[in-house]
Parts: structure tokens; sequence; C-alpha cells
């Protein structure tokens, strides 16, 4: 058995442990808008039976039954979709330090407010403390918190000189080591000893900001293709923070896997309105998705008081890159960077993304495609019978409008709601 899948056996039997003697007793979802998953017909007046964490029935009024001793919840006037994942996100407010002996109540409070609330039963971690990240986890596989699955790449990847402008601060007041690597051989050492402690992937920071005269600075390619290497070697993924051209070409060349953020410069041509047919075909010749983060480019912008002028210039840029990459066939992966961002309501994320993609892309990006890209399609991202019971239930259509997919009413993993009106 691989590691993630011992994580995911563990996670399971923990959820069940949870619920106690409530797991045997079924849970109906009824009167539900259901769709399945973003291509499959709407289910209309729809009923989801939940049985031991699992679906095992799905289907209209009229198809499925309701077991007299069920669990119901009444969904009328709901939509029900599969769990979401959220691709990028950091381990890193306050009210999550200190996982191993922090109480509980307060590191499940953290955790609704930055993720159960907004729909996540799956969530990606693409930087923080390795040993933080993995108490925390441990925590909710234990059934002690309510809280998403979740995969971290641990400690980030500096290039030498190269910690971000933006995050020295956190790590001097935090006592973080030193997250940056000068040689191969170090970087490479490193990443074997996250990977065998229990991280899901590593990230590269392919171009960090630095500030001053030179700006990002790339990470050098050697070192690059270090980090990569051991995590491809495991069969995991890695994901590269690009900040400009320059740091997607490291991403690309070292073999990343997906870019954490789209970028907000010139793209190599001098043309200030997306990324090139050319630089699209490199990324999507290496089938590297992208999670787009659109909202922190505000958010960004907001805190340095940035003209409203040049900030719409931005989200023209973001979103012209963005909208050219799915369209040439490039995998989109819903992320936030929330943990860095305290913004916490997904609604602008959608608005945003609604600007390049349609609803169904956009319910991809949260549902198949990540259970797909991070080798979870057997058993999550779709409404299906055999699928674990990661569910959603929105108190709106996206299909009618987009940043539905903010209203979450309930939010539930392995057939227990961990955050909603229901719970």
């Amino acid at each position: 058995m691989s590691a993630i899948a011992k994580v995911v056996a563990a996670m399971t039997v923990a959820v069940f442990a949870l619920a106690g003697e409530a797991v045997a007793k079924p849970l109906a979802i009824v009167n539900a808008e259901i769709y399945p998953s973003p291509n499959a017909p709407q289910i209309h007046d729809g009923i989801v039976l939940v049985q031991d964490g699992k679906i095992v029935k799905v289907g209209t009024r009229s198809e499925v039954s309701v077991p007299r001793a069920a669990r119901v919840i009444d969904a009328h006037g709901a939509v029900l979709t599969a769990g979401f994942w959220n691709s990028h996100v950091h381990i890193m407010p306050s009210d999550l330090m200190g996982a191993k002996t922090a109480k509980a109540a307060a590191l499940e409070g953290g955790i609704q407010a930055m993720l159960t609330h907004w729909g996540f039963t799956t969530v990606f971690d693409l930087g923080s403390s390795t040993e933080n990240t993995l108490a925390l986890r441990k925590r909710i596989v234990s059934g002690e918190i309510a809280g998403p699955m979740i995969l971290t790449c641990g400690d980030p990847f500096f290039p030498e000189g190269g910690t971000p402008i933006y995050v020295r601060q956190y790590l001097a007041d935090h006592g973080w080591a030193n997250e940056e690597v000068s040689t191969p051989e170090e970087a490479a050492d490193r990443a074997v000893r996250q990977l065998d402690h229990g991280t899901d992937a590593v990230k590269i920071f392919a171009g960090a900001i630095v500030g001053g005269d030179i700006g990002v600075l790339p990470m050098r390619l050697d070192i690059a293709k270090a980090v990569v290497a051991e995590a491809h070697k495991r069969g995991k993924p890695a994901f590269a923070h690009p900040s400009n051209y320059a740091g997607i070409n490291v991403a690309i060349d070292a073999g990343a896997d997906i870019l954490a953020h789209t970028t907000a410069t010139e793209n190599g041509s001098h043309d200030p309105y997306g990324w090139t047919p050319t630089l699209i075909a490199r990324m999507r010749a290496r089938n590297m998705a992208l999670t787009p983060t659109m909202t922190l480019f505000e958010w960004e912008a907001k805190k340095i008081h940035q003209k409203p002028e040049i900030m719409a210039q931005t989200i023209k840029l973001i979103t012209s890159e963005v909208k050219d990459f799915s369209a040439a066939g490039g995998e989109i992966l819903f992320g936030t960077d929330v943990g860095y961002t305290d913004a916490y309501d997904t609604t602008e994320e959608y608005r945003l993304m609604s600007g390049a993609l349609d609803w169904r892309q956009i319910l991809a990006s949260l549902t198949t495609a990540p259970a797909s890209r991070f080798g979870y399609a057997a058993h999550k991202g779709r409404i299906a019978p055999g699928m674990d019971a990661d569910l959603v239930l929105l108190d709106g259509d996206p299909a009618n409008d987009p940043t539905a997919f903010a209203r979450v009413r309930d939010t539930i993993r392995g057939g227990l709601v961990i955050w909603g009106t229901d719970r």
C-alpha cells in the first residue's frame, strides 16, 4: 500500500470513529438538485443515500427509497455537488499554529473559518511548517478534530538569497529555519527528508520576489531539477511558484507539474496581455496544471493601495492567461492562496474565474480535475455509488451564478456534516 493510500485509509477510519455508533445509520439527502459531475446531466428532485462514509445510491425520488432509520437532510431549494478541493492553501494562520498541543476547539474553529465553511473537503497545503501541518493532519485523522483531508508540500524551497520579501517577517516571528537551498545536493537531501517524513509533494520558488533592484530571483535550474526529481521518484507532484516569465521557464525546464499562480508581468515578448501561444504550448507539452489564485492579485494590490486602473489592467492580464491556457487544453485547479492571504470568502475568486471559465469548468477545477491530477479519481470528485461521501450543499445554483459556489450550506466529509446548518 502506498504512503498516500495509507493516509487515506487512516483518514477514513478516523471519520467513522468520529461518528461513533451514528456511522452505522444511513444518511439521506433528499429534494436536492444534484450535479453528479461537471459534465453529467443534472438530477432534479434527487436523493443521495450514504452508508459508512460511502455513497451507495444516487437518483430521483422515484428511483431511490429512503430507509426508515436514515438521518434525513432536506435539501429543498439547494444544489448538491461533490466536495470541493482547494489546491492552493497555506497552514500558516496563527490559529492553526502549535497544532501538536493547541486546544482542539481552537484549531477546529480556524479550520472552519478558512476551509470547511467554504465547502473544502480536501486541501493541498503549498508551503508551511512540515511539523505543524503533519501534526494538524494527525489530529484530524484521529477524529479529534473535524476537518478536510490535508495534503501538504511542507516547507518550501527558496533560491539562495531568495526568501520572498513578503514572508521574511513571518518566518522570523515564528522561528522557522532558513528555507533557502544553495546546491542541488542540499536541495535533494531536504526533499528526501520531507517526503520520507510524510509530505505529499514539493514546492519550489522558481521565481522568488525579493524586491530591490533584482525584483524576482529565479531558482538555479540544477537546484530546481534536483527537488522535482526527488518528488517524481516517489510518484509525487512538484508545484512551482513562478512570479514571472523567467520563473515559468525554470518551472517548465525543471519538470514541475503545477504552476501555483498565474503571473502579472509581461510575457517575454513585451506583450502586456497574456501568455504567448508558444509559452502555453510548452506548458501543455509538460502536462502542467495551473492554480490561478486570481483574488491574490486584488488582495496584494489593495495592500499597497494600487491605483484602480492598474489593478484593472492586472485582472485583464491574468484573466486572459487563465482563459487562453484553459482553451488550449490546460488543466485548471481551484486555488486561492488562503492562509497566506486572509481572503477566506471565496466569492470574489469565483467572480473573477467566471471571466475566463464557464461554471462547469469551475466545478471541474473544484472536483474532478484535482481528484484526477492527484490520484484520487477512483473515489473522490464525483457523486456516484462507491465514491466517498464528500459533498457540498449550496444555497444557490452556480449554473445561474458562479458565485453560488461560495454560498455553502453544508460541508460533508465521509458522510458527516463537518460544517453547516445541518451539523
